[in-house]
């Protein structure tokens, strides 16, 4: 078992949750799509609709830094411990001992092929686009990850939660 260098200690690692590269360079491909749509449209506007016109130039431009902030966020991968679940970089997503529920149905409020935790407290707001967000009492954990290993972690977890003395 590979170790997680956590709190000065190794700790083993329980499951780990890797970026699928097609995922990821299809979700990339696909907002860089919306930006050039969206550029493109704001062109073909008469100069009449400045205002749309820019507006829409303002969407492509966000859409492309979009595309560039996914890029970089999903170079890491997620790793469950005992004590939390961790990027590969360390920053906390949540601590095993604030998980109260593990959502993973399909009306559940959760990424695509992913899953969602829900917290006794509230650990504040944090987004790593296609990989994770934070919003709440609510951690959302998938989005560009193979959906085998995202299910593996998130009955991995709730199997903790279960053996947790009430």
């Amino acid at each position: 078992m590979k170790s997680s260098k956590a709190k000065g200690k190794a700790e083993p690692v329980l499951a780990r949750l890797d970026v699928s590269q097609p995922r990821r360079v299809i979700g990339v491909a696909v907002q860089i799509a919306l930006g050039v749509v969206l550029v493109s449209l704001a062109i073909s506007f008469p100069r009449e609709q400045m205002a749309l016109r820019l507006a829409m130039l303002i969407l492509g431009g966000l859409m492309f830094f979009a595309a560039q902030l996914t890029w970089r966020a999903t170079t890491v991968g997620l790793v469950l411990t005992a004590s939390g679940v961790r990027d590969d970089n360390g920053r906390l997503l949540a601590e095993m001992g604030n998980v109260r529920e593990v959502s993973r149905g399909a009306f559940a409020l959760k990424p695509s092929h992913g899953f969602s935790l829900v917290l006794f407290q509230g650990m504040g707001f944090a987004w790593v686009p296609g990989l994770w967000w934070r919003i709440g009492k609510r951690v959302g954990i998938g989005g560009v990850t193979p959906s085998q290993p995202a299910r593996y972690m998130a009955e991995t977890i709730a199997a903790l939660v279960a053996q947790r003395p009430e």
